[in-house]
């Protein structure tokens, strides 16, 4: 599949995927935006991007740190997301916009922008290095970026166990790029980007989800994941592994759910 193509797919399964997505019953994302945002350095009167904004978790709080003087812009590759983001308060924030644009082609003008804050999509992105190429150009001279990916044995014990049902379905990920990234690699990607004074830091959270079900239903947010499903699997064959991947995961209830283990990786750099 070229990129293009990949791209088209990936923003087709946020379209389809967007209402689930707000629910985030855990709150795994209204958990890491907060703590996203507390490591940035804010002032009021700063205009600020929010990249792959999703349903506008991270733009509506910078919105709260810039104040009335300030200016936040939440984009993301589908229209679905920005509508979900602008629905969610109508009228309450007057400083914050969102949009439907490409990461890898912002739509924007050079050094207008005095942070710009992109939570949790870098890989989702087809060519990672020109989307924080993007990041970099939009950025003032001196401006910061802030970014949260998933550090090495992120989802624990669940992602081991979902991989290896999905390579018993035969199932191949929609995207190449890596979901979790080491400190290397963060690095590296922030240095081929022209991003300097890097900073990293790694958090252990453990969160729980109720039941089996909603871990699956968790999963079935993530928009490459659903037409990942449609065009790999039967109709049989997907609601046979639902089955199965519920089924895997009843060992680990306990009375309070099910334990998680997330290992937010938090990189900021400057211009």
């Amino acid at each position: 599949m070229g990129k293009d193509v990949v791209r088209r797919e990936v923003r087709r399964g946020w379209e389809q995927t967007s209402a689930h997505y707000a629910i985030d019953r855990p709150q795994v994302f209204q958990r890491f935006a907060d703590r996203l945002v507390a490591l940035l350095n804010w002032s009021p009167g700063q205009r600020a991007l929010d990249v792959g904004a999703g349903t506008g978790v991270i733009a509506l709080r910078a919105a709260q740190q810039v104040g009335s003087q300030g200016q936040v812009i939440g984009v993301d590759c589908a229209w679905a997301m920005a509508d979900q983001a602008r629905t969610a308060t109508p009228g309450q924030w007057r400083n914050v916009s969102f949009a439907q644009m490409d990461a890898e082609f912002l739509g924007l003008p050079d050094k207008s922008f005095d942070l710009v804050v992109c939570a949790f999509s870098l890989f989702q992105f087809v060519d990672m290095g020109r989307a924080l190429s993007e990041m970099h150009r939009v950025l003032k001279p001196g401006g910061q970026v802030g970014l949260s990916n998933w550090g090495p044995e992120f989802f624990t014990p669940v992602a081991s166990m979902q991989r290896d049902l999905f390579r018993e379905f035969g199932l191949r990920p929609l995207l190449t790029n890596p979901v979790t990234f080491k400190h290397d690699q963060m690095r590296a990607l922030m240095d081929a980007a022209d991003l300097a004074e890097v900073e990293l830091i790694q958090d252990h959270v453990e969160l729980w989800f109720e039941k089996p079900e909603e871990i699956w239903e968790w999963n079935a947010a993530m928009g490459p994941f659903p037409i990942m499903l449609e065009q790999q699997l039967t109709p049989d064959q997907r609601r046979e592994l639902e089955r199965r991947y519920i089924e895997m995961l009843i060992p680990l209830l306990t009375p309070q759910g099910i334990a998680c283990t997330f290992h937010p990786l938090y990189t900021l750099a400057r211009k």
